[in-house]
């Protein structure tokens, strides 16, 4: 009875995995993406445009992950670097030789209502793809030299309102004279330019993006809001297995 159990539990689990493979779709997520950034209004407040090719997922610690648009997390969450997942439009779309840069900034600095210019949280660049095929194809960023601003985590000051910390992945590398600036002793985080950046960088429109909604208040009292919610992937996967777990051992 044991190892029929243990059996029937690995075929639900192979089962999933398969279904998953064929019935995720990359369109309806991309289109959550760029109607996510139009609806928070990141578009047009940090973005004149989005048209996502790709998807993202961002990993923290704790198995904390940002899969879908404004997710809610808290400042606690989100202390370590993440690691972050590319889930491109199509198989073989992408060249596993090409390199992206990564930019993370906070639009809502320092208040939400009033924000002075967005404010520069993590730039790294020249990053590589690790592949991976299954159970869809995604790529692991990988950096092989040290960020250009490292990592600083969310950290609102409290009554400031929700701030829409937004992840933007772009393609190629950042240019030698974009890059001067960030290396200066004297670099303000703060009022961080965009626009003019990708543009002296001679980066394009992001290839995908990602942004997680953090609560000042919720900073303020401690207290996680992603504590308090359920990735939808996580609890559509638990009850997948549970029913599946069910038909075999009944």
């Amino acid at each position: 009875m044991y190892l029929f159990t243990c059996l029937g539990v690995a075929t639900c689990y192979i089962g999933l995995a398969f279904c998953y493979h064929e019935t995720y779709n990359e369109q309806a997520a991309l289109s959550r993406s760029k109607k996510g950034f139009e609806e928070s209004r990141l578009v047009p407040d940090l973005l004149s445009t989005f048209d996502p090719q790709g998807t993202l997922a961002i990993h923290f610690a704790d198995d904390k992950v940002l899969r879908r648009p404004g997710f809610p997390m808290s400042a606690r969450d989100t202390q370590a670097s993440p690691s972050v997942q590319l889930y491109p439009e199509s198989t073989g779309q992408l060249d596993s030789a090409e390199k992206f840069t990564l930019i993370m900034v906070d639009p809502d600095s320092p208040i939400h209502a009033n924000p002075s210019g967005a404010k520069l949280h993590l730039l790294a660049t020249d990053l590589a793809l690790d592949r991976h095929h299954e159970p869809v194809e995604t790529y692991t960023l990988l950096n092989n030299t040290r960020f250009l601003f490292d990592w600083h985590s969310p950290n609102p000051e409290p009554r400031t309102g929700v701030h829409r910390y937004t992840f933007l992945l772009y393609k190629g590398v950042a240019s030698q004279t974009s890059q001067q600036p960030l290396q200066a002793p004297d670099f303000n985080s703060s009022g961080f330019n965009l626009a003019q950046f990708t543009r002296d960088a001679g980066l394009q429109n992001p290839y995908a993006a990602a942004f997680m909604n953090v609560d000042s208040a919720s900073n303020a009292q401690g207290n996680s809001a992603s504590g308090r919610s359920i990735d939808v992937y996580t609890l559509s996967t638990t009850i997948a297995l549970s029913v599946l777990a069910a038909i075999y051992l009944s």
